[in-house]
């Protein structure tokens, strides 16, 4: 989500740190949920299906940390990384797929889920990297709806002339985020997206996305369908504790893995 300006009318009360919680729905499938904590320049992702992994981004480091608790280790991610990891692939990805594959498959199980639970949050599942594709567009379809009690504005992203998703946005006043909540989220969706890109997807924050916060997003096939579909399902404001973005002391550090073409 991008936004080229972030200043809003918020009352001296919404001054806080923000808690999303986030449901995720997939056919056939138990529903998920998700938990996203903003502080001034630091953000913390819990997601049910990941169990002790969480995820902490920090902005001025511009660089998340993917943190095993059960393990009591972490490892670190940013886009330099990433970049690395693909630069060392010089063709095709289909080589280092099948060698992240091998990787994975010799890493201990919970490193494993950790790396998997890490690119799963980012929106990209591992191993599974693609071509680039053309940019997303996006186009207000002139309709509104609602999460979480919160207005938003309806839009389709397109690539090409196929519609991939539909996306719900709601402004962050609306939301109750002040402008160093909202700055956060930006610099942390900017570095997504980032990643992303390195990993031959081009993820959902776009410099052409509308201003906005997606309360509601609904995933497409082909034929039109949804396939899953993220809800806010509620919005909070408050002090939160400071250790809660903060890799635990005494956590070792994890090497990520690295990769040579054959």
């Amino acid at each position: 989500m991008r936004a080229a300006a972030l200043c809003f009318g918020v009352s001296v009360a919404a001054l806080a740190d923000t808690k999303l919680e986030i449901q995720h729905t997939e056919p056939g499938k138990p529903a998920e949920s998700q938990t996203v904590m903003i502080t001034t320049g630091k953000v913390r992702m819990d997601q049910s299906q990941a169990g002790d992994t969480v995820l902490l981004f920090h902005q001025s480091a511009n660089t998340f940390y993917a943190i095993q608790n059960d393990q009591k280790s972490y490892m670190v991610f940013n886009p330099e990384t990433a970049g690395a990891m693909m630069s060392q692939v010089s063709v095709a990805p289909q080589p280092m797929i099948t060698q992240l594959e091998e990787r994975l498959a010799q890493m201990p199980e919970a490193q494993r889920e950790q790396m998997k639970a890490m690119m799963s949050k980012m929106g990209q599942p591992m191993p599974q990297m693609q071509e680039k594709k053309e940019p997303t567009r996006y186009e207000a379809r002139g309709d509104s709806g609602s999460a979480a009690g919160i207005d938003c504005r309806w839009h389709d992203a397109f690539e090409g002339a196929k519609k991939i998703r539909e996306v719900c946005l709601a402004s962050r006043g609306a939301m109750g985020m002040d402008s160093s909540d909202a700055a956060t989220m930006k610099a942390m969706q900017s570095s997504m997206q980032s990643m992303l890109e390195n990993f031959g997807n081009s993820g959902m924050w776009q410099d052409d996305m509308p201003d906005g916060m997606p309360v509601r997003v609904r995933h497409l096939d082909d034929n039109g369908n949804v396939t899953s579909e993220q809800v806010v399902s509620n919005v909070s404001h408050g002090a939160l504790d400071p250790s809660l973005f903060e890799v635990p002391a005494g956590y070792e550090k994890r090497e990520m893995p690295s990769f040579e073409p054959r």
